[in-house]
């Protein structure tokens, strides 16, 4: 039986491929879930920061913010916001629609009604008509965003204190220590 070259090198390939790997070795690592934590390799501690009591208290921060969020969307819901083209020929009133869908952040505005000057109305080209409640829409839907970026205002600086305490940093507007 001959044995090639070729074959002699597959074989002993082969034979290693299933062979035990050297593996490097670690210093075994701490998940620290509480905080804390030792020192580093130097003899430094570590900055205070992660473990499972921080995401805890993040979750709960978390969840405090989105009731705070759908308070703030109740409260909207039940109001009413008015927009009118310049003329004040035509008057739209809306309500605001919270965001049922996180896929699609935006928010939706129903129209309830649609009041016309009547005596304009009547002498009014569809062109005029469309202008006018095209404007008092947009004007509608400009004032409804700016009431819901007023009522808004509160819950983002509660956000920003809150990235601000994962980051480990002061809240914007507060002094660092």
């Amino acid at each position: 039986m001959k044995i090639t070259a070729a074959s002699f090198l597959f074989f002993i390939g082969v034979t290693n491929a299933f062979a035990p790997q050297p593996v490097a070795r670690h210093q075994s690592s701490q998940l620290n879930l509480f905080g804390g934590g030792g020192g580093n390799k130097d003899g430094a501690k570590k900055a205070p920061g992660g473990g499972m009591m921080d995401q805890l208290a993040m979750f709960k921060k978390a969840q405090e913010l989105a009731q705070k969020k759908n308070e703030i969307d109740k409260q909207l819901a039940e109001q009413d916001f008015f927009g009118e083209s310049a003329d004040g020929k035509v008057k739209a009133t809306f309500k605001f629609v919270p965001v049922k869908n996180p896929m699609d952040p935006n928010p939706d505005y129903e129209a309830q009604k649609f009041e016309f000057d009547d005596a304009w109305y009547e002498s009014a080209s569809p062109e005029d008509v469309s202008a006018a409640v095209k404007e008092a829409i947009i004007n509608g839907i400009n004032e409804t965003n700016d009431r819901v970026a007023e009522k808004y205002q509160a819950l983002q600086g509660d956000l920003m204190g809150a990235m601000g305490g994962m980051a480990g940093g002061a809240a914007p507007g507060t002094p660092e220590q």
